[in-house]
């Protein structure tokens, strides 16, 4: 029976447009919950599919809490966030955006004694929650243009030798400076070239416009 507080949920939903979403809800389909929930080796989730922002951040709460949720379990899993400033900015600007965020900034602070690791990925590391950014106890740093950028790096992360962040500047593709618990000292490392098939390409973009 519709009860007069579901159909306030049910008339907000329509006004939302959320009903229309039809590309993220599983639908009597397998979710993506379910999925990552059997552990494979590697689940990819590609949030940029979504037309609206509002939709990458529904998908993104039902992974974290489902995962939150069965922290109990013990089961490890290493969650890496590409593009991280699109999830855990500096301040939210809506509820379902700081839902997400406070989410993230909980596990990148008590995760690992459950088993969640948190990979934080982004061209802009000052756009990032601080909540996020104090946790980090690895740095990966690889080519970096700005010297704006750079001082930030020092700023965060002490441990990580400036004479080397200036480096960076001049990095090829494939060198990437190291800092943190996981290399016994700061180092440059270059990454040897893949000995595996690569199993797909960029897509092309035309650079003329259609005739």
């Amino acid at each position: 029976m519709a009860t007069p507080r579901r159909r306030r949920s049910a008339q907000r939903l329509e006004n939302l447009g959320v009903i229309q979403w039809e590309d993220t809800w599983a639908q009597g389909a397998v979710s993506a919950t379910d999925v990552i929930g059997e552990r494979p080796d590697v689940t990819v989730l590609d949030l940029g599919g979504f037309d609206r922002h509002e939709q990458q951040l529904a998908v993104a709460l039902a992974v974290l809490e489902d995962l939150w949720r069965r922290r109990g379990e013990r089961r490890p899993v290493l969650l890496v966030v590409d593009e991280a400033h699109n999830l855990c900015p500096p301040t939210a600007e809506t509820p379902l955006g700081a839902a997400v965020l406070e989410r993230l900034v909980q596990i990148a602070a008590e995760g690992r004694k459950f088993g969640i690791w948190l990979l934080v990925s982004t061209q802009r590391p000052g756009k990032v929650h601080p909540g996020v950014v104090s946790q980090c106890d690895n740095v990966a740093v690889m080519r970096m243009n700005s010297r704006a950028d750079l001082d930030e790096l020092s700023e965060m992360f002490g441990f990580v030798p400036r004479e080397l962040l200036r480096r960076s500047t001049h990095f090829a593709q494939g060198e990437a400076l190291l800092a943190g618990g996981f290399v016994s000292y700061p180092s440059i490392v270059r990454v040897r070239p893949r000995v595996t098939l690569e199993g797909g390409i960029d897509v092309p973009v035309p650079m003329d416009p259609p005739a």
